[in-house]
């Protein structure tokens, strides 16, 4: 069990480390508890929960914690710092729970970062695909952040719909407008669908995905490692629909059996536009890290699904990302969980 995550990291950030201290003191004499997920695989859960009454750093002392409950204090200026509880699940993914939407962000926001500072160190490069929709926008804390390294970020797109980036259905666009206008990322190193080849959708799935393909190909090993014929992505920010689909790759459809190339075109979308590009099912399965992005009360019944009953069967794409596997859920997104500690 890690005492302190990344994120719990940096939401401590401006907290006296005498407290950190006895927060740390208090976790290693928690009581950590097994539990049994559905597929009776064996699993532990932590559930740091904020007491709100503490004012003194002693309140958190060892002695004072309750056996059934790890209570993690902190004295802060303005409001005591939330912690994640962290569920382990029979899929392998390291499940953290927050409680709600905007500490979920907070806690999205240092993973991202602390992957970017990683890579950084390790080769001088990052590189982030992400998905469409309003997930972009938890990111949105990282804009005022000074040690953020921005001009060796490398930003990619797990799928795409072809459309010219003024659509606003454009995964690129939206993206775009949310986040990345406002922060020092150099254009060249934001990896968008070349839009001259799909004015009109129609048609224009196979020239994007060749073309966006032949673009990853052709970048330097220190920006895009390769490994084993497939390109290694330093994190992958995943969505999911409510038919468990990611990317551009939906249930039963026979893109999950596609290994080559990296990018796909799709002409048959069930959701409109009809032609997009995604990337490949081992893509997403050979980045470094994937983390899986679920906000509100709409992600609960999927996301259980996905976590606790994890069909095999292509009927739920999402539950075949397989590797490093994150999640980062707000209380309303997790209700469903049956291994999440209430």
């Amino acid at each position: 069990v890690s005492i302190l995550c990344s994120e719990q990291v940096f939401a401590l950030r401006n907290t006296r480390p005498t407290v950190i201290y006895f927060m740390i003191l208090s976790t290693c004499r928690s009581a950590v508890n097994p539990v049994r997920t559905a597929s009776g695989v064996k699993s532990t859960h932590v559930t740091p929960v904020v007491c709100a009454s503490a004012r003194r750093a002693r309140d958190c002392l060892p002695g004072r914690l309750p056996f059934r409950d790890l209570r993690l204090c902190a004295k802060r200026s303005r409001e005591p710092v939330r912690l994640t509880r962290t569920v382990a699940m029979a899929t392998g993914s390291s499940v953290q729970v927050l409680p709600d939407s905007k500490s979920a962000a907070a806690a999205l926001a240092a993973l991202t970062a602390a992957a970017a500072k990683t890579a950084i160190e390790e080769r001088g490069n990052f590189t982030l695909a992400v998905a469409g929709g309003s997930l972009i926008k938890l990111l949105d804390g990282l804009k005022g952040e000074s040690n953020v390294q921005w001009e060796k970020w490398h930003i990619f797109w797990v799928d795409e719909r072809c459309l010219p980036h003024s659509d606003p259905e454009s995964n690129f666009g939206g993206a775009y407008n949310a986040l990345f206008k406002d922060v020092p990322i150099p254009a060249s190193q934001m990896y968008a669908i070349d839009e001259s080849l799909c004015q009109s959708n129609e048609g224009a799935s196979g020239p994007c995905a060749q073309a966006y393909n032949a673009t990853l190909q052709g970048l330097a090993l220190e920006v895009l490692p390769v490994t084993g014929g497939l390109p290694v992505f330093d994190l992958l920010l995943l969505g999911f629909g409510p038919d468990g689909h990611i990317c551009s790759l939906f249930p039963h459809h026979p893109l999950l059996e596609v290994e080559s190339p990296w990018i796909l075109p799709i002409n048959d979308s069930p959701k409109p536009p009809a032609e997009r590009i995604t990337f490949s099912l081992p893509v997403v399965n050979n980045a470094k890290q994937a983390c899986f992005v679920a906000v509100g009360e709409g992600k609960a019944e999927m996301a259980a699904v996905i976590l606790e009953e994890a069909p095999a069967d292509g009927s739920v794409p999402a539950a075949l990302v397989k590797g490093n596997v994150t999640w980062v859920m707000d209380a309303a997104a997790a209700s469903k969980l049956k291994n999440s500690a209430k």
